[in-house]
């Protein structure tokens, strides 16, 4: 798949917007005059310390971001963020949970997840640069710098996890500038307590995706567990509710325009830090590339899946995200006219230029140079990585044959990725098949993108992988090939976890054709792969040195820069708020339940029940009114500055309670995610709909007894 890119260049404007950043949380500390303006009037220790509350309380889903929301385990996050690892996986021709819901009305009634699900509980974040960096300069060559920071990063997880349940990761901060251990524990054990029906959980589906008004009530409930002595096990009848020290209370009462809100969770990847060559290619060539490339796999999905052979519940999720990112990316090179982005980022890098010029050393000046004839060249095989593989069975029997090779060393001197520590995240990947590959798919998936890599330069493509596959040899021969391949007998995760016991010598020794082309394409991988490490390594130091003069820049006119965002923890905080974004027209901060029966036509994605419709007919609001609207809100605005990652992130006051879920943007302002709007926003789902819901429609005494209500 095209690398999604959701990225920013340094902030371009003289001062930092107040409601601007993914912060690290030890930078809260340097923005207390901003939080005092947005309305915090706490300690801003609490939010500056990753081990006190509330900070303590939010969880990762390894994608996703939650919150502990009782003593027993009990999580809050996104619908969205549950569909493959749960309600996919718990469903089938006879039961559908997307289309009933769920609710476990006991403990007992909880529905485990898919093999590798798991919830990750921060336990310690530690400065490690000089570590990684051991034994390197700036004269160390590329390849030689990759295996000592490859060595010195494996030699740091290790002596980090001391027990099967803690996971440590080395992780990069401004382009590899710094870097930083992250230890978490690692809950092998979540089930699924709540989610509301589709027609709640995604109303309104792509057509009102990155859209407002908005209605949807993407919300889901998940509970963790751990075996009795406390130690992290898989799913087992014995387990209990994990014990969360720290949990958010949830407020009944739910937010006002105005108000005080601060998101904090795991933001996945940004880019925020960009030369301009990488922005000028991402805006005229790469979001187009991404925009065909998405599209057409949505395409490939609807004609090659169906429901009566399950298929298309097997592909739900992956169309799904194909759908999410094709409607963000189009949004994007739309908002980039519309903001005339590439106009102002190359005024911008013009003045970053005039910078470098008169306070920058010749060193510097030449590693910048550097840095830009790496982008050039990286660019030029863009498309080429982006179309090259594509099969889900060819990938899964290269990694096993990998692996195998793997085996044959000692544990230490494994690559990354083969080691003990990741054969259970290989098996789990192979167990997964199970709800998301169908063999026929697959292979037409991979002989459409596979005939749109056979159009690309011959130079850029792989020549070995090319001629097996008989590439330049016509259609017709190419799909001969693919046929021979997908004529294995490896072609589910039973064959594939037995593929996984094989010995070196006895993959060596066969003659499926599946194996035989993992094993004629391996060399050719792996020296592709030095390659990439090579310049990964290139690449990391050029960067740094980028970042350097950046923070230079940015000190000279008294500012402070934030690192992209990585999948660690972040605070981002703000305001309750509308906005107005073209003439006559303003986006009011709460949408109401009325909103729904407006939108709803009976067919998807606007089909609310029956149930759920006369309940907003009746205007049986409960205590969840709320007068200035004269309704339940359902979602509202904030300025918070989130992506990618954020998805279920908690939204919380300034008294630390939850009052909402973010979960998405405004399609005209997506463009956020490459350069800072002030007018973009955050679509959150208000914790009053959450409340609503449980106790009107579903009933759920048990899990409203359980959770913490404040009015």
């Amino acid at each position: 798949m095209l690398k999604i890119i959701l990225l920013i260049i340094f902030i371009t404007n003289s001062f930092l917007y107040a409601d601007e950043g993914m912060w690290e949380p030890y930078q809260m500390k340097g923005l207390k005059k901003e939080l005092r303006t947005s309305g915090y009037n706490r300690n801003v220790s609490n939010v500056s310390d990753l081990f006190k509350h509330p900070m303590s309380a939010i969880v990762s889903l390894g994608g996703c971001s939650a919150a502990f929301v009782s003593d027993e385990g009990l999580i809050a996050t996104n619908y969205h963020c549950i569909e493959r690892g749960f309600l996919q996986f718990n469903s089938n021709s006879e039961t559908d949970l997307f289309e009933t819901g769920f609710v476990a009305r006991t403990k007992n009634a909880e529905k485990r997840s898919a093999p590798g699900s798991r919830v990750y509980v921060t336990l310690e974040s530690t400065e490690i640069t000089e570590q990684v960096l051991k034994n390197l300069n700036d004269e160390t060559q590329d390849i030689e710098r990759a295996k000592i920071i490859e060595k010195n990063i494996k030699e740091i997880i290790s002596m980090c996890e001391t027990s099967d349940e803690i996971e440590c990761r080395v992780r990069s901060f401004f382009s590899g500038e710094t870097y930083k251990l992250e230890k978490v524990l690692k809950i092998k054990d979540v089930r699924l307590v709540y989610a509301p029906p589709a027609h709640i959980g995604e109303y309104g589906g792509e057509i009102d995706n990155w859209m407002y008004p908005r209605h949807t009530g993407d919300f889901a409930l998940l509970r963790a567990y751990t075996s009795k002595d406390g130690s992290s096990k898989e799913f087992n009848k014995d387990n209990v509710p994990y014990k969360s020290n720290s949990f958010l209370k949830i407020s009944a009462k739910g937010v006002d325009e105005g108000d005080f809100v601060m998101v904090v969770g795991y933001p996945g990847r940004t880019n925020r830090l960009l030369t301009f060559n990488e922005i000028k290619y991402d805006l005229e060539i790469g979001f187009h590339e991404t925009v065909e490339f998405l599209k057409r796999g949505i395409e490939l999905i609807d004609k090659n899946t169906n429901d009566a052979d399950g298929s298309g519940l097997k592909y739900r999720g992956l169309k799904s995200g194909y759908e999410n990112y094709f409607k963000k990316i189009s949004g994007q090179i739309d908002g980039a006219e519309n903001f005339k982005l590439l106009i102002s980022e190359e005024s911008n890098w013009k003045s970053f230029l005039k910078f470098v010029e008169k306070e920058a050393s010749k060193n510097e000046k030449d590693y910048l140079d550097a840095l830009l004839n790496l982008v050039d060249e990286q660019q030029k095989e863009s498309l080429a990585r982006s179309y090259y593989g594509n099969s889900v069975l060819i990938s899964q029997a290269k990694r096993l044959y990998r692996n195998a090779v793997e085996k044959e060393k000692i544990d230490s001197e494994r690559k990354p990725g083969y080691q003990e520590r990741d054969q259970e995240k290989i098996m789990n990947r192979i167990k997964s098949l199970d709800y998301s590959f169908d063999l026929k798919v697959d292979k037409a998936i991979f002989t459409d993108r596979l005939s749109v890599y056979a159009k690309i330069e011959p130079s850029l493509r792989r020549p070995t992988y090319s001629k097996l596959l008989k590439l330049d040899s016509g259609l017709n021969e190419m799909n001969q090939a693919v046929d021979e391949i997908y004529s294995s007998q490896y072609k589910d995760s039973e064959s594939f976890l037995k593929m996984m016991e094989f010995s070196l010598d006895e993959l060596n020794d066969s003659t499926d054709p599946l194996i035989v082309f993992a094993k004629k394409t391996y060399e050719e991988s792996l020296e592709y792969e030095k390659k990439y490490e090579a310049t990964g390594a290139r690449r990391q130091l050029l960067k740094s040195k980028f970042i350097g003069l950046l923070k230079n820049y940015y000190e000279s006119s008294n500012r402070q820069l934030y690192a992209d965002a990585n999948g660690t923890l972040r605070v981002t905080y703000g305001n309750v708020a509308g906005v107005s974004l073209e003439d006559g027209v303003r986006y009011e901060p709460f949408t109401r339940l009325e909103g729904i029966v407006q939108k709803h036509t009976n067919e998807e994605p606007f089909d609310a029940s029956d149930k759920l419709l006369k309940l907003i007919n009746n205007k049986d609001y409960g205590k969840y009114f709320y007068e200035p609207i004269n309704s339940v809100p359902v979602n509202f605005l904030s300025t918070l500055d989130i992506t990618n990652g954020n998805s279920g992130s908690a939204t919380i006051n300034s008294k630390f309670e939850l009052v909402g879920l973010a979960f998405d943007g405004m399609l005209e302002t997506i463009i956020a995610d490459y350069k800072y709007i002030p007018q973009a926003r955050t679509i959150s789902v208000d914790s009053r709909y959450l409340l609503w819901t449980l106790e009107k429609l579903e009933k759920a005494d048990n899990i409203l007894e359980e959770l913490t209500i404040v009015n």
